[in-house]
């Protein structure tokens, strides 16, 4: 694993920040002992599929950022309690968590996640001006990073495909860059 880490980060841009999925224990290799080895090797972020994932990292003593991809108002409360920061990919969600938030006068650090093609979950392109009106207006909602999910970068086949996918992430971030 530290072997491949560091094949990854010599491929990135200097200041690229990196983060490293360790959801469904950590893919068989066991969440806590890989997210201590990434720590050590000072990952930016971890993420995980659930908060009940994220709360067993920090109670075994993991500091380093975690995303919870798929969070549901009922985790919000583990949310705050421990330090994780989720992922929003809906206008419903955004609200829910607003709302969440306001009630509790919190200042929450969220990760936007922007359809660009692959159509599992995300903002579309058309929803973008929404979600910039909505961010503006919860400004206790602190966007840490906006991305996407290439439905397949791996395959030369559909170089077209993933070009076009990040031109709309491009002019998607761009917008909300822009606007935040």
């Amino acid at each position: 694993i530290s072997s491949n880490l560091q094949a990854f980060r010599r491929s990135l841009a200097p200041g690229v920040r990196l983060m490293v999925m360790v959801k469904a224990g950590a893919y068989g290799s066991g969440s806590i002992e890989v997210a201590r080895l990434l720590s050590y090797h000072h990952v930016d972020y971890l993420a995980v599929a659930y908060a009940d994932e994220g709360v067993d990292l920090r109670r075994n003593g993991i500091v380093t950022p975690i995303l919870v991809l798929n969070p549901e108002p009922a985790t919000f409360d583990a949310l705050v309690e421990y330090d994780l920061e989720p992922e929003i990919y809906s206008l419903k969600q955004l609200r829910e968590l607003a709302a969440f938030a306001d009630e509790r006068h919190l200042t929450m650090s969220i990760h936007l996640k922007l359809d660009t093609g692959m159509h599992r979950l995300g903002f579309e392109p058309a929803q973008v001006p929404e979600l910039i009106g909505q961010l503006t207006r919860y400004p206790f909602l602190q966007v840490r990073s906006v991305f996407t999910h290439l439905a397949a970068s791996e395959s030369s086949a559909f170089d077209g495909f993933t070009r076009q996918q990040m031109d709309r992430y491009n002019a998607m971030f761009d917008s909300l860059a822009q606007a935040l």
